[in-house]
């Protein structure tokens, strides 16, 4: 048994305090570094999956971003590992579960993860170092990489550069982002909140290098650091490294404190970008924020997410109810951020109409009184505590990086790191208030007194982004006007040694010290999920043998193969309809209240099996996860909202279609590269048809001229949803997946269902859409994808495939679109279905984007050529290829595998084929690369300049 005390003080550590607590399933520990008055916290709990983290309390005083590219360049080399970018070289090698870093707004993690206990102290050694002797120090070239930097174009003309100012453009492209950003400003003008702690990139360019370091020296010391570990960490082991960074140091006496934002009453008003062809009126954001509650009060903090939920949850929760029956808002919403040390709630109505805010306040006031002097409903609050609750204690994957973030909401201001990982107490005292007027008092508190609520109008208008792009041409015309001839060769000199910096490869000796796992650690055999098949009635059944732990975890796979593609596309709103609408047993308020109280989580999505090239299987996956006790509720209640749902209802499906078609404009602008991923792989198979039609701009097209025609095309959508109801939802077409610890027949579930008319097991699908086309957002930064099916090139599935991808991904791609273009991500994904398309993520330049997509298999026959080693890529591919899994997860991923015909001989003999990969076998997908050069389908999302920079790639604008 380990001493802790001794083993702490072996390592100049001292342990202040052990406390052993069921609800995390072990001990939490806490120490100090004596020296350093670094803190240090590890939950053993025996989690397999070990986590290792380093926080720092970081807090902006400008908009530069400097602690978001402080962030990104501290895992670009260090004094040990003199690599050019570490970060990447351990996402090659490494089997990590995680491996990242994040910057909040108070605050940057460095948290990495793995089941391999000799990986997971090579992540916590090449991480201590990043953080506590990075390169940055003495080699600028990393800012200007990961920062930004100004370069010439083919014409002469200035633009910036660097992954973080194009990561941000993309960000402060996006409405949401937009709007939680000015709240913050608004809400919080006298400490670190008021800023933009990613970086506003009209102010990035304000931060130099010597700023850059200064911040890096005050922060990013042992005084200010919090260590936490999770798992089966070897704690001795762990100590060793961290004192071998720490003792370097001596303590600073500066505690970085937050002080505390007074709350006032401000009102504040910005613009944001709508498209060219979109009409104005009517568009306008409007947000009431305030401050909540300080970060210790946990119980008001989480009674406020209940309240909301209460308040806005759904359509005809009484607050969003009474606002969208005024006609005179598209949505309403209520959100709380509580990750920071004054956790703050925002109400946003969405598309407000124009001259109407005065009349939806009062409304707000109205309402609101009028709940409060009738007090809110109490089975509703028991439903949406159960809710929270139930998510609360399936806290889901990673779990160890899960609890960091949770315990820095209170250890990171001087709290108790355990608090906010406990939840029972606090629970029971919410229970508590909701049995009297406890919740009412909030209520009133929170939306009655206006002496501290801030207003921020968010208006559209067609010219924003034209304006910012301008503003930026303006500023570097004026800073290469005044440039003298020394500063135009001081420019021209800092970007040759960058681009030949970037360009140079990392010798071997550079890339020997780093420390790599042996193949010979790798397991031959993968993890399998256990699953049985068997046919119950009409239905065929899967049941997976796993611990569940109380819980019962239900899927109904419901086929779609006699839908045509394009009724496809309209079924694409059919998840947003269902437990949302009426029943014939329940109006929509109680089904949401059911819902919530009877079922820990229900999900409806839309998802494509596919066994072949040329037929596809569309399902709508209706997922129940549910306390054992409550199965045959949330059985009925599923069967109720699959057949007696009411689409009928005229009035609330179009305000669902109209709320849905908003979420989907701007889900193009938030996730372009997955969009266009799915765009320019559409016309490749029939599963990528379907899965197009089902989840990318076909389905947000169709959305968009239903809400826009909503009259014209409701009575066919209607008959449409009428048809699933009646046919679809019976035993024939299902696949039900049954995975729980309790006794339980699949029979007594399925045979509440009708027998019905079965249907081909699956169906040809193919896309109408162009194969290479470009679709419009108001966007300051741009996505492109280039798409194949290696079945066409005659190939068929291999493992060698995958780690060809990684190989790619992670050098070619990453050095070619990333490093030297700017962009903030960029891969090429493949999978078993024949799928194989890259993508590229706030891209500034999708032109040449495309250009080195095409070149792949040069940059595959270049890497064939070179001396780096092929075993790393392989030991991260198997490690990619095993995530850590909760038990909903789980289970999908061995449905979705034995649903397209993915056996266990399969998997093992993937995991055979990567281990075994050589140089030589991925040439032979260089041919395939070839022909996706010449034969794939392309997409580009982005704005009016950047499609037409694409002109030679002869796009069809969508």
């Amino acid at each position: 048994m380990m001493n802790l005390n001794e083993t702490a003080a072996r390592h100049g550590f001292c342990v202040d305090r052990v406390r052993e607590s069921e609800e995390l399933h072990g001990k939490m520990v806490e120490m100090h570094h004596e020296k350093t008055g670094a803190q240090l916290v590890w939950v053993d709990n025996g989690e397999v999956n070990k986590t290792f983290c380093v926080a720092f309390k970081t807090l902006p005083e400008d908009s530069t971003g400097v602690f978001h590219i402080l962030e990104h360049s501290v895992l670009c080399g260090s004094a040990k590992y003199p690599v050019r970018e570490p970060f990447v070289e351990l996402m090659k090698s490494s089997m990590a579960t995680f491996l990242n870093a994040m910057t909040f707004p108070d605050k940057t993690i460095y948290p990495v993860s793995s089941r391999n206990e000799q990986d997971f102290l090579n992540l916590a050694e090449v991480y201590l170092d990043a953080v506590f002797a990075p390169r940055i120090l003495q080699d600028p070239n990393i800012f200007y990489q990961e920062g930004w930097h100004i370069e010439l174009d083919e014409n002469g003309a200035p633009l910036y550069k660097g992954v973080v100012f194009n990561e941000m453009k993309g960000a402060m492209s996006d409405v949401d982002e937009q709007i939680y950003q000015k709240t913050l400003d608004v809400l919080f003008p006298d400490n670190c909140y008021g800023c933009n702690s990613g970086g506003d990139p009209k102010h990035i360019p304000d931060l130099t290098y010597e700023q850059f370091l200064r911040m890096y020296r005050r922060y990013y010391h042992p005084s200010n650091a919090r260590i936490y570990l999770d798992g089966a960490v070897p704690l001795d082991k762990v100590l060793t490294l961290a004192e071998e960074y720490l003792s370097c140091f001596d303590r600073l006496d500066e505690k970085h404190e937050i002080p505390m934002q007074k709350p006032f009453a401000a009102e504040a008003e910005q613009a944001y970008e709508i498209g060219a062809e979109e009409d104005t009126a009517d568009k306008t954001m409007l947000t009431l924020a305030k401050i909540v509650a300080p970060w210790s009060d946990t119980v008001r903090v989480t009674a406020t997410e209940i309240l909301f939920d209460v308040l806005t949850g759904s359509n005809d929760a009484p607050l969003k109810k009474a606002l969208l029956a005024t006609g005179k808002c598209q949505d309403v919403g209520m959100s709380l951020d509580n990750a920071m040390a004054q956790p703050y709630m925002m109400l946003t109505l969405r598309n407000i109409a124009d001259g109407s805010e005065q009349e939806l306040r009062q409304m707000i006031r109205d309402t609101v009184q009028q709940l409060v002097k009738t007090g809110l409903d109490k089975d509703a609050l028991t439903a949406s505590i159960n809710s929270s609750e139930f998510s609360a204690r399936q806290p889901g994957e990673p779990s160890g990086l899960l609890r960091c973030i949770h315990a820095l909401d209170a250890w990171l201001y001087g709290g108790d790191p355990m608090q906010p990982l406990l939840s029972e107490e606090r629970y029971q005292k919410l229970r508590e208030m909701a049995a009297g007027d406890g919740f009412d008092r909030l209520m009133a508190e929170l939306l009655l007194d206006e002496s501290t609520m801030s207003i921020i109008r968010t208006v559209p208008s067609h010219t924003q982004g034209d304006e910012l792009r301008a503003e930026e041409t303006e500023r570097l015309q004026a800073i290469q006007a005044a440039w003298t001839d020394a500063d135009k060769e001081a420019l021209r000199v800092q970007n040759e040694k960058l681009t030949a910096w970037q360009q140079t490869p990392d010798t071997a000796e550079q890339l020997a010290t780093l420390p790599v796992l042996s193949l010979s650690e790798i397991s031959a055999d993968p993890l399998l999920i256990p699953a049985a098949e068997a046919q119950c009635g009409a239905a065929k059944v899967i049941t997976h043998d796993l611990s569940m732990n109380g819980i019962t975890i239900m899927h109904w796979y419901i086929s779609l193969t006699d839908f045509t593609l394009d009724e496809l596309k309209r079924l694409s709103i059919l998840p947003e309809l269902l437990g949302k609408l009426p029943t014939k047993r329940h109006d929509s308020l109680s089904l949401f209240q059911a819902i919530k109280r009877d079922i820990g989580k229900l999900t409806f999505q839309l998802r494509v099996m596919s066994r072949c090239a040329e037929m596809a299987t569309p399902v709508l996956d209706v997922s129940c996860s549910v306390l054992d006790a409550n199965v045959d509720k949330a059985a009925a209640l599923v069967r109720e909202i699959l057949t007696e749902t009411c689409f009928d209802d005229r009035a609330r499906v179009q305000t669902l279609i109209l709320q849905l078609s908003e979420m989907a404009k701007q889900k193009v602008i938030s996730d372009g590269h997955r969009m266009a991923m799915y765009a320019a792989s559409a016309t490749m198979s029939a599963a990528s048809a379907a899965r197009e039609a089902l989840n990318g701009l076909s389905a947000c097209m169709v959305q968009k001229a239903l809400a826009e025609n909503f009259d014209a095309q409701y009575a066919d959508f209607l008959a449409l949803c009428e048809r699933f109801s009646k046919d679809s939802a019976v035993q024939s077409r299902v696949t039900f997946s049954l995975s729980t610890n309790k006794a339980l027949d699949p029979a007594a579930i399925l045979s509440a269902y009708p027998v019905g008319t079965p249907i081909p097991d699956a169906a040809p699908y193919v896309s109408d859409l162009p194969a290479k086309c470009a679709y419009r957002i108001p966007s300051q930064i741009s996505f492109a994808s280039l798409g194949y099916d290696y079945r066409r090139a005659g190939k068929v599935y291999s493992g060698i495939a995958r780690v060809m991808s990684n190989i790619l991904s992670l050098s070619y791609l990453w050095n070619e679109v990333r490093v030297q273009g700017g962009a903030y991500g960029a891969g090429l994904n493949t999978s078993e279905t024949g799928r194989m398309v890259t993508y590229s993520y706030r891209d500034p330049s999708p032109a040449r984007t495309l250009g080195i997509n095409r070149s792949m298999s040069k940059g595959l026959r270049d890497f064939v050529a070179g001396d780096e080693r092929i075993d790393k890529y392989i030991i991260s591919t198997v490690g990619e290829s095993e995530p850590p899994l909760g038990s909903e997860n789980q289970i999908l991923v061995s449905d979705e595998n034995l649903l397209c015909g993915i056996t266990p001989e399969d998997l093992c003999r993937e995991r055979a084929e990567m281990l075994s990969t050589t140089k030589d076998a991925l040439l032979k997908w260089c041919g395939v690369l070839d022909q996706m050069a010449k034969d794939g389908g392309v997409c580009v999302i982005g704005h009016d300049g950047a499609i037409a920079a694409c002109e030679k790639e002869d796009l069809t604008v969508l």
